[in-house]
């Protein structure tokens, strides 16, 4: 099985007054869409096109009379029903940005859910709270949803998956106005598989890490430029300083002391008293600063210790869901050739949909739709517990900084209470009076010292965050040099295979354009939206030009079915395989081109599905048909209201 899969099951499409306008089953492989020109084979594409997320509304006048298109696909393995109301404004026009509703099971099963399964709506836009449905086709078919600027909707898959009649044979593309290089390059690096979600966050995180550094490196210099003496912006220079300081008012204090112990009697002031119930209630006021801020920093470490602890877990739960995916699947795989009761060989079941013992349906989808509804809701979970732990980790390296300064006022206020209790003397000796002013202007000092500190703090943990971002900017840049050298060798293996595979279809078209015939170079440019040979400005016939285009998006295909490591969900549909006035026997030897092509793989493992009205009677006669031979009369879409 390859890695990436999506398949189209059924279709089913609904007229405006509730009768059944189509409802065909598709099977893996080949699957052919015929009928005579006008026959509404076109508008089947259309409806697949929009039916699994493309942005379109130009729907013939039969297709406007329809209300909702149902499609059961599967995704690697895991089935579900999809759904799209045809919605229209006043003036009859049809939106592109419709929401999708997806239900984790068959069609058969969504037309009458069950209480335990209920439909669930899915915008075209992504919100902060709510994914939208390209970020649900994404997870399902894993893909790496391109986050930033570049947002890739599953529209822009179906881009490179869909060969439509309207898109000008120069764009290899679905063509639409508004369009740009870098959608069309990230889109080939998803489907290639050489885009790298990893690698995308990396470059993400680099630049605001570089960011970072220069803010850090920038604030480290304007600061160090404000304090022209190096010593102020050290931590433990200051602390001794103000260590120094502390002891000199200890001895001030002491030498007050001893001379108020001379005096026979003691006197106290009113003043004195009103000074020192004043030092007592800052002191409270101040430690309950303090305690609210340790209690703040140790609920934050509680709480980051907690985010993190959570967010370990929920990791160890998507890799979880994601082994028990695997493990399912290969023990889905597990040969029973003996019943374990008796030990008699069991008889063989040609209906692979049930049991070899109990004869019962098997729903092996089961287990694995509820482990991605899981992994959805964990994914979600993750990303909100991400964004509150960096949140916490930045308040807490604040209130780390501003707890030192506001214990070290604590310290001092302390330190002047316990002074004015030893010293509620009244006195008037010069010698004390001198004391005291001297006491003053040092706990002044000790002020200053205190609010240094603060910024001393501040810029060693700056000197701290630079030289950590200084290290992880030189580990992004290795890891991205080394990853982006693997990729380059990745792409131009692909490259390579596709380019094979186009120059097989030129090659091996009838003798119509020399230069397909002789076609020994390949090359597809995606950002610039074209195909070419040797020379990116040759000009060919229409029908040339249209066979190139599709050669080029077929070998692509091909590609992905021999490159197991390419995203490219091994599904592509086309409209009309003779486009642009190609002749009758073009088209059909390019039809037997690529079955015969396919033919070589396992057709469990891709869907092709094109339209035609030149299908020979061998393809006609076939089982890789879908249904009725359309034609005026018998149109692709019945019922519609007059």
């Amino acid at each position: 099985m390859m890695r990436n899969n999506l398949f189209l099951n059924r279709l089913h499409i609904t007229t405006e007054n509730g009768n059944i306008a189509y409802d065909e089953v598709f099977h893996r492989g080949v699957n052919i869409i015929r009928g005579d020109n006008s026959s509404g084979k076109s508008t089947i594409t259309h409806f697949i096109f929009f039916a699994l997320g493309g942005a379109f509304n130009d729907f013939v006048p039969e297709a406007r009379k329809c209300s909702q298109v149902i499609a059961e696909v599967e995704m690697n393995n895991l089935l579900f029903t999809i759904k799209r109301d045809i919605q229209k404004d006043d003036e009859g026009n049809i939106s592109t940005q419709t929401p999708m509703f997806f239900f984790w099971g068959n069609m058969e099963e969504s037309f009458n859910p069950p209480p335990d399964k209920t439909w669930q709506k899915f915008g075209y836009k992504t919100t902060d709270n709510r994914k939208s449905f390209s970020n649900v086709l994404f997870e399902c078919l894993d893909l790496p949803i391109v986050k930033g600027d570049n947002n890739i909707t599953f529209h822009q898959i179906l881009r490179l998956l869909y060969i439509d009649q309207d898109s000008p044979t120069s764009s290899l593309f679905y063509y639409e106005h508004f369009d740009s290089q870098i959608t069309r390059e990230t889109v080939s690096d998803l489907l290639l598989g050489v885009y790298n979600e990893e690698l995308y966050e990396k470059k993400k995180r680099l630049i605001v890490a570089e960011k970072e550094l220069d803010s850090v490196k920038s604030e480290i210099k304007a600061t160090s430029l404000f304090f022209s003496d190096p010593l102020s912006l050290n931590p433990s220079h200051i602390k001794t300083a103000i260590e120094n300081r502390e002891v000199e008012i200890s001895e001030i204090q002491d030498e007050i002391i001893s001379i108020r112990n001379k005096e026979k009697e003691v006197n106290y002031q009113d003043d004195s008293k009103l000074l020192f119930q004043k030092l007592t209630e800052d002191t409270i006021s101040q430690r309950k600063v303090v305690v609210d801020i340790e209690e703040h920093i140790s609920y934050l470490n509680n709480e980051i210790e907690d985010s993190q602890f959570f967010i370990e877990t929920l990791n160890k739960k998507i890799k979880a869901l994601k082994n028990s995916i695997h493990t399912r699947g290969f023990l889905g795989n597990l040969p029973l050739e003996y019943c374990p009761e008796c030990l008699t060989r069991i008889k063989t079941n040609d209906d692979s949909t049930k049991c070899k013992l109990c004869k019962e349906p098997i729903d092996e989808s089961f287990g694995i739709v509820q482990a991605r509804r899981m992994e959805l809701e964990i994914g979600f979970q993750i990303n909100e517990s991400q964004k509150l732990l960096e949140l916490n980790i930045r308040t807490l390296m604040e209130l780390e900084s501003k707890h030192t300064a506001e214990l070290g006022k604590l310290q001092d206020l302390q330190k002047q209470v316990n002074a004015a209790l030893d010293d509620v003397k009244s006195f008037n000796e010069e010698t004390v009076d001198n004391l005291n002013s001297k006491k003053g202007f040092i706990e002044g000092e000790i002020l200053q010292f205190r609010t240094m500190l603060e910024n001393a703090e501040l810029y060693d943990k700056l000197i701290q965050k630079r030289d950590q971002l200084a290290k992880e900017v030189n580990f992004l840049k290795g890891y991205i040099f080394k990853t982006e050298k693997a990729q380059a060798v990745l792409k131009e293996n692909i490259n390579e295979k596709v380019r094979e595979e186009g120059v097989y279809l030129l090659n091996n078209d009838l003798d119509r354009q020399d230069e397909f015939k002789n076609a020994s170079d390949f090359y597809i440019d995606y950002s610039n939206n074209i195909t070419f040979l040797s020379n990116k400005f040759s000009k060919y016939s229409a029908s040339s030009n249209f066979y190139l285009k599709v050669s080029a998006r077929f070998s692509i295909f091909l590609a992905s079915l021999h490159i197991d490591a390419m995203r490219f969900p091994r599904f592509i549909f086309a409209d009309n395989m003779e486009d642009k006035g190609i002749e009758m026997k073009r088209a059909q030897n390019l039809q037997h081109l690529l079955i015969d092509r396919v033919s070589n793989y396992n057709s469990s493992d891709f869907q092709m599905i094109y339209t035609t009205s030149y299908i020979t009677d061998e393809l006609n006669q076939s089982d890789l048909v879908v249904g009725e031979y359309y034609t005026k009369e018998n149109p692709s879409l019945k019922n519609i209201p007059k």
